[in-house]
């Protein structure tokens, strides 16, 4: 096929006590999470309740003002084509007039 490897993948193998080390600090942090959670999302912890409540409300409000800028971003791309269409009618091409100024100097 041609195709090159800029970089030999024998180089990027990890030894096995790396390859320990990084999947035990992964199951740590999940099980870690997987206990908070559970204790929150059983209410016995009045306060991490709240603090999780909290979180998800500011995370819902971050995404809507996301959703809404995104929407107002789209709005000034569809904007900003218009204006472009609108005057590209007006302008001449090498010298040439485009053929809507030709049909408004007839009429």
């Amino acid at each position: 096929m041609g195709i090159q490897v800029p970089v030999d993948p024998l180089e990027w193998q990890i030894s096995q006590e790396s390859a320990n080390a990084i999947v035990a600090w992964l199951a740590n942090t999940i099980g870690g999470a997987e206990s908070v959670f559970r204790v929150a999302a059983t209410g016995h912890d009045k306060r991490l309740f709240l603090k999780v409540i909290l979180s998800l409300n500011l995370f819902s409000a971050l995404g809507r003002l996301a959703r809404g800028i995104t929407v107002a971003y789209a709005g000034l791309c569809l904007f900003c084509l218009y204006i472009f269409a609108e005057c590209s009618q007006s302008i001449t091409f090498f010298g040439r007039t485009t053929e809507t100024e030709e049909q408004d100097t007839i009429i």
